[in-house]
């Protein structure tokens, strides 16, 4: 990987001209970097898009393939397997059922998720709890029909000095949320990337 590529890098060091991928292997010397912001660095899509293009000079475009920069992104961290801070829809729901069995158990027990190796905040769920009655497609007190399991998700009880902390966190985020029906949400929860070049 040439220098201008390592972290940390000096500002003062020269960088290339702005650099466009037009092949999916025009990404590869770039997996470590992108990986490191998003992953390592906890930092959103877009904060991610704009140190590339800041930093490192490089700026994916929708030309020659008409494919928004922001969806390039996507499928590379879905071939990557980077994209494990997304979750979908139906994995929300497969934790909300969880939960509420769990917590209809004699005596009721707290619920503490880990999606694809990372623990699932419980404001998270409360949220997409609550948007999804806003929006009408989940009812509270109906059932949940959602009967696949989730791949790489484990889930348990979580210690009773945790206990008291999650089920407050859930429902001070439930209580909280406000829905905005002018703002698209869906793209959070896609569980589409894909695109070919």
């Amino acid at each position: 990987m040439d220098s201008y590529y390592v972290y940390g890098q000096s500002s003062q060091q020269a960088v290339p001209a702005a650099y466009r991928p037009s092949k999916p292997e025009d990404w590869e010397p770039y997996h470590d970097i992108i990986a490191h912001l998003y992953n390592t660095l906890n930092m959103k899509l877009k904060d991610v898009m704009s140190e590339m293009q800041g930093t490192y000079n490089f700026k994916a475009t929708s030309v020659p393939y008409d494919i928004p920069a922001e969806k390039q992104y996507k499928t590379q961290l879905k071939k990557w397997n980077l994209d494990t801070k997304y979750i979908k829809a139906s994995e929300y729901m497969f934790m909300i059922k969880t939960m509420r069995e769990r917590q209809a158990e004699n005596p009721p027990r707290e619920t503490r998720f880990v999606l694809r190796g990372r623990a699932v905040d419980p404001k998270d769920i409360a949220r997409f709890e609550k948007r999804a009655q806003k929006k009408g497609t989940m009812r509270d007190g109906d059932p949940i029909e959602c009967d696949e399991p989730v791949e790489d998700l484990v889930y348990g009880t979580p210690p009773p000095e945790e206990a008291s902390y999650h089920q407050a966190a859930y429902a001070d985020a439930y209580a909280a949320y406000q829905y905005d029906p002018s703002t698209d949400y869906s793209a959070d929860y896609s569980a589409d990337y894909s695109y070919s070049y």
